[in-house]
């Protein structure tokens, strides 16, 4: 345990601080406060909030399986009695530990400064929930114009690089209709007069030969 507290700071930052709606959980579950859904609040018992809220456990209690296992591999990863109980018997060698533990690593540093902003600025939360063929990604509708505006640094210029690629994006797409159409136009036109004149030409030949040939004593 002392050694996984050692991560306890950054465990609460990368995972804890971004667990979206659990105060709004526990309250809806303790106090019977509605539970918003897009913005619309349902009261306790509602199949909205039912089909909510079992998103929200499912990333919960998926998010603090992350918080045990983050630490862990930061510590304890090549420990053969951690590999034995923790990991999957086709993927104990360190090369593949080591694998594994720098492509976590990526994650997290993806998400901090690529998908957070990213969700942030399209209003939205990405959630861990539990589906018939695994761990899947759900993304659900939220205002998030409070954190849009204290964004700095690399994840406020994730947000401007989209907005540009938003407002240049269908301009790019008319210009490059545009550009489509005139070389449709080139090839029918100049080419296939090009083709045109070739055929002739071989025709006007062809028949030059026959006349030389029928000439011939």
């Amino acid at each position: 345990m002392t050694i996984l507290s050692q991560d306890a700071k950054v465990v609460q930052a990368s995972i804890f601080e971004r667990l979206p709606f659990v105060t709004d959980l526990l309250a809806h579950f303790l106090f019977q406060s509605p539970l918003e859904v897009d913005s619309v609040p349902y009261r306790l018992g509602a199949p909205e909030a039912i089909a909510r809220a079992e998103l929200l456990l499912d990333n919960l209690v998926l998010q603090l399986g992350n918080s045990v296992i983050q630490p862990l591999l930061n510590h304890l990863a090549d420990v053969e009695l951690i590999k034995q109980n923790f990991y999957d018997r086709q993927r104990m060698s360190s090369r593949d530990i080591a694998r594994f533990s720098n492509s976590l690593s990526w994650h997290y540093r993806r998400k901090q400064y690529l998908d957070d902003p990213t969700a942030i600025f399209e209003s939205t939360h990405s959630l861990l929930t539990l589906s018939g063929t695994g761990i899947k990604q759900t993304a659900i509708y939220a205002s998030r114009r409070n954190e849009l505006e204290r964004l700095s640094g690399i994840p406020l210029l994730v947000t401007l690089l989209l907005e540009f690629r938003d407002a240049l994006s269908p301009r790019v797409r008319g210009a490059i209709a545009a550009l489509g159409s005139s070389v449709i136009f080139v090839l029918t036109d100049v080419i296939g007069r090009g083709i045109g004149l070739i055929g002739r030409g071989i025709i006007k030949g062809v028949g030059s030969a026959w006349k030389d040939t029928q000439n011939t004593p």
